[in-house]
């Protein structure tokens, strides 16, 4: 006869294992609900973080003072408890009884806005029950929420120098046997100095492991290459990695291990090639030089001819341009140049953007015309795509054996620009390169977040950079002095109010 009865041995294995699995259940149950309790509280956290930040920023043009962060405090204090924070703690928003649940930080001291002084910071901490903490002795749970809003008019992006590039070793890296000085200038209204010239590397390169804020040996993602007697001064080098001291001397203060930079730009769009009218090539007629009209589908506008001087009206280039020659001077007059396919390839002309004076020599008292290179593709001939070169974005070279001289635009939607390589484009790895054997006079903003811009100064003389660099890497020196100064007026003009992040 066979039993249907189960062993004890199994019911006791059964019950084992269902108690078990309503134990894990239960586990798995406070879990849910700790998270749901955590996540509704840090959406209450950050309806109130949100305006409190904004509150708080409507003091930041009032300047550091003890009363301005007072101030802060008790605007971002009042939207926290609008929103039910602390109101049966502290009527009267005392930093002291807050215990820190609720932090101002002008300028930020965390995340992609880290040491602003456009921005304020809003913390928001609180706790709730926890049911799954009951087990492991921690009853309640701490969330805590933050965020940034900025106020500014008509300031620029503070830093200098910016490499884009999270990965490669070396993405910011300095060069040659000169000196590269970088210094704000003095604000005329204040009689300070600006508040910038920083240099901020994005990448990760930490070969050794270390955070220390010092250089050494090895690779790292700020490199200081050159000789000996190459060094950089800066106001402040904030890496995401580390710093390499390969060669020469960084005389400036480091931070290893900061927070990434944001791409300011990010959203900005370039002209439109459709909406300009196309530019004039020169060509040479007997003894004259006569200008063509550039037109979608030609090869760009190319000259060779030695000791002449050509001039060049802004619109659309077509097929880019491809000058040499010995005693070549290339005019720029002001305005946009947007190079529609191609690139730029300017090797032994001086590049001079000087209005000629009224007896055609260039006013060395005059300042450069102010002018706007903009790199991308050939969207205006319908034959196009990405296999025919002359249709590709191409890259920015240019190596003036005289002088370069250079300004951005002064006015517009662009204004402070100088060269831009078109993220939106096809090819915009296409790399900017700038060198000059003489004067190197520049100022503006160079933006190419997914190129290589390299520029090299060679004259006697010190080279004066005026300019911003935000780029996927840069590479900047040379055997002369180059002196960088930062002075907002010169560079494009970013401006942000109301909530960031």
């Amino acid at each position: 006869m066979i039993s249907s009865d189960r062993p004890r041995s199994s019911r006791g294995q059964l019950l084992l294992i269902v108690a078990f699995a309503m134990v894990t259940l239960l586990a798995i149950g406070a879990i849910v609900v700790d998270l749901g309790l955590s996540w509704m509280l840090h959406r209450q956290e950050q309806n109130a973080a949100d305006p409190a930040s904004i509150a708080a920023a409507r003091y930041i043009e009032e300047g550091d003072s003890l009363a301005t962060r007072t101030k802060m405090h008790t605007a971002a204090c009042f939207y926290a408890k609008e929103n039910g924070f602390f109101r049966a703690d502290n009527d009267t928003c005392d930093s002291a009884r807050l215990e820190g649940r609720l932090q101002v930080h002008w300028p930020p001291i965390s995340g992609p806005f880290a040491a602003r002084p456009e921005m304020v910071q809003v913390v928001i901490s609180a706790d709730h029950t926890s049911f799954f903490g009951q087990f492991l002795g921690r009853p309640t749970m701490t969330v805590k929420t933050a965020a940034v809003a900025a106020r500014e008019s008509t300031s620029a992006n503070s830093n200098s120098l910016v490499a884009l590039d999270p990965f490669s070793c070396a993405a910011g890296k300095i060069h040659g046997g000169g000196t590269v000085t970088i210094e704000a200038v003095v604000n005329p209204e204040t009689g300070d100095p600006f508040n910038g010239g920083y240099v901020h590397v994005n990448s990760e390169c930490t070969p050794d492991g270390a955070y220390n804020d010092d250089c050494g040996n090895g690779n790292g993602a700020f490199k200081q290459g050159g000789n000996g007697g190459s060094t950089i001064t800066a106001p402040h080098i904030y890496i995401h990695g580390t710093c390499q001291e390969a060669g020469g001397e960084v005389a400036s203060p480091v931070s290893e291990g900061a927070d990434p930079a944001p791409d300011p730009m990010s959203t900005l769009y370039g002209p439109a090639q459709q909406g300009y009218p196309a530019g004039w090539c020169p060509t040479k007629q007997g003894p004259l030089i006569v200008y063509v009209q550039s037109v979608p589908t030609q090869d760009g506008c190319q000259w060779s001819q030695k000791d002449t001087t050509i001039t060049l009206t802004p619109g659309v280039y077509y097929g880019g341009w491809k000058f040499s020659g010995q005693n070549v001077t290339v005019k720029l007059q002001p305005g946009i140049y947007i190079i529609a396919g191609g690139g730029v390839s300017i090797t032994g002309p001086t590049l001079d953007s000087t209005p000629a004076s009224v007896g055609g020599d260039p006013d060395p008292a005059v300042d450069p015309a102010r002018i706007l290179i903009f790199s991308t593709d050939n969207t205006t001939d319908p034959g196009c795509d990405a296999t025919i070169g002359r249709c590709l974005q191409g890259g920015i070279k240019i190596s003036g054996q005289s002088s370069l001289r250079l300004w951005g635009l002064d006015s517009g939607p662009w204004r402070g620009l100088l060269m831009w390589q078109d993220g939106r484009g096809d090819n915009p790895t296409a790399p900017i390169e700038l060198v000059g054997q003489g004067t190197l006079d520049i100022a503006g903003t160079i933006y190419a977040p997914f190129a290589h811009v390299k520029i090299e100064g060679n004259g006697d003389s010190t080279a004066i950079l005026a300019v911003q660099i935000i780029s996927w890497t840069w590479d900047i020196g040379g055997n002369g002095n180059l002196y960088m100064p930062y002075d907002p007026s010169q560079l494009y003009q970013i401006t942000q109010q109301g909530l960031v992040d």
